[in-house]
């Protein structure tokens, strides 16, 4: 018994404070539902469908099993509406690790097209605020609109804190996309890739998370339209996601363990 304690006492610090790592969970936020459609095609294909679709898909590539572990918690299921502060609530409540918003973008050139990854900031250029107020007077309320709430500032501190590491997580998701869709695909899978850009979501407002927000492509292009129609594109922008996701988690922990030494 001795011997063991000694042998235990001579290890290096670092290794006796190691803990098995936790598994990692990941809030997968649906965008709309019930009677707030989104955005609606020419064809009637609705926003809320696609980003339901996609949120159970994501969820299914993600607890594929993996070591460490990562688990997905949905704010919906199906077709229902889901009050923004409820979508922040559960997120929170859940303690995730990362929060991650699908919406399908929407512009009046049909020729707009693409997937954009966002994370929170109070400020943008006029093209960012625009898509940032489509979405949020779709899903906000006007409690949650105006500045001077102190619920809006409180969550705004709230996000800031996390501003660098939503930075990253966008970063890790928008060049797993690319380098799938766009650099390894052939022309059926091939989707724009609009880049990294920060606006002013509410939902992403108030997260105590790293959090991003994707616009996964354009309803009103026929295009894109059409690709999220396809099994295999959506299977692979699916697990193109799961794979960022895991990406991100081994970035988030080598920063974890650069700290403790």
């Amino acid at each position: 018994m001795i011997r063991k304690i000694i042998i235990l006492l001579s290890l290096p610090a670092v290794l006796l404070c190691q803990q098995a790592p936790k598994a990692m969970k990941v809030i997968i936020d649906a965008g709309h539902g019930g009677y707030d459609a989104g955005a609606v095609s020419d064809n009637g294909t609705k926003e809320k469908d696609v980003t339901l679709e996609m949120a159970l898909l994501l969820k299914k590539h993600i607890e594929e099993p993996s070591e460490p572990p990562v688990t997905a918690i949905l704010t919906r299921s199906d077709d229902k509406f889901v009050p923004l502060i409820e979508r922040v609530g559960l997120a929170n409540k859940s303690e995730g690790d990362l929060f991650i918003s699908l919406h399908m973008n929407a512009s009046p050139a049909k020729r707009d097209s693409g997937f954009e990854v966002y994370f929170y900031d109070s400020t943008g250029d006029a093209e960012t605020a625009a898509v940032a107020k489509r979405e949020n007077e779709q899903e906000g309320s006007a409690d949650y609109k105006d500045k001077s709430n102190p619920l809006f500032i409180l969550w705004d501190l709230a996000q800031n804190e996390f501003s660098k590491e939503s930075s990253e997580a966008s970063d890790v998701i928008q060049a797993a996309l690319d380098g799938v869709l766009n650099r390894n695909a052939d022309a059926s899978l091939k989707l724009r890739d609009r880049g990294v850009k920060q606006a002013n979501f509410l939902v992403l407002n108030g997260m105590k998370m790293p959090s991003v927000l994707l616009e996964m492509g354009f309803l009103t292009n026929r295009s894109d339209e059409d690709k999220f129609k396809k099994t295999e594109f959506k299977e692979r922008y699916a697990a193109t996601i799961a794979d960022a996701v895991r990406q991100i988690r081994q970035k988030f922990d080598k920063k974890s363990e650069t700290r403790v030494r």
